[in-house]
């Protein structure tokens, strides 16, 4: 008996069309939605492509065919302020992307610059930390500033 009511909810809950949200359909995922983003090389890289698919996620008004977003990410990390015994005490990381959103009909481009500073931590291992959340908050601000770029374009057209 307590295995018959488990068969059977599975069985009812399937009859009336219940899918999991993310459940595989034919094999694949469910697509995120028009925009597919290509894979972008590196740790920001990956970061900037999760970012991207977050904010394109709700769709690009004007915007109704299926598009590739290819980015091309260079950042670069500066030292700003230096102490006394020449250790840098504030740094920088300062990213550029330049973005290409290609459909059958659809073709838009742009360059975004972000920069996302922070204070190196005297602990040893400390500014490996603060590096890579600071990359992390540079790349979701990119990815913002891109998604805002995409949609005024498609707004003006």
């Amino acid at each position: 008996m307590k295995l018959i009511i488990p068969v059977l909810l599975l069985v009812f809950t399937g009859a009336c069309g219940f899918q999991p949200v993310y459940a595989p359909v034919d094999g694949k995922y469910a697509e995120g939605g028009l925009i597919e983003v290509s894979a972008i090389q590196g740790r920001q890289g990956h970061m900037l492509r999760r970012a991207l698919q977050q904010e394109l996620a709700v769709g690009v008004p004007g915007l109704t065919e299926k598009a590739t977003l290819t980015v091309n990410l260079s950042s670069n990390l500066s030292r700003l302020a230096l102490r006394p015994d020449g250790a840098a005490s504030r740094s920088s990381i300062v990213a550029t992307g330049s973005y290409r959103l290609e459909g059958e009909k659809t073709r838009v481009t742009g360059r975004s610059n972000v920069e996302a500073g922070f204070l190196v931590p005297d602990s040893p291992y400390g500014d490996i930390a603060a590096q890579t959340s600071a990359g992390d908050r540079a790349m979701r601000v990119l990815a913002k500033q891109i998604a805002d770029d995409i949609r005024l374009k498609f707004a003006g057209s």
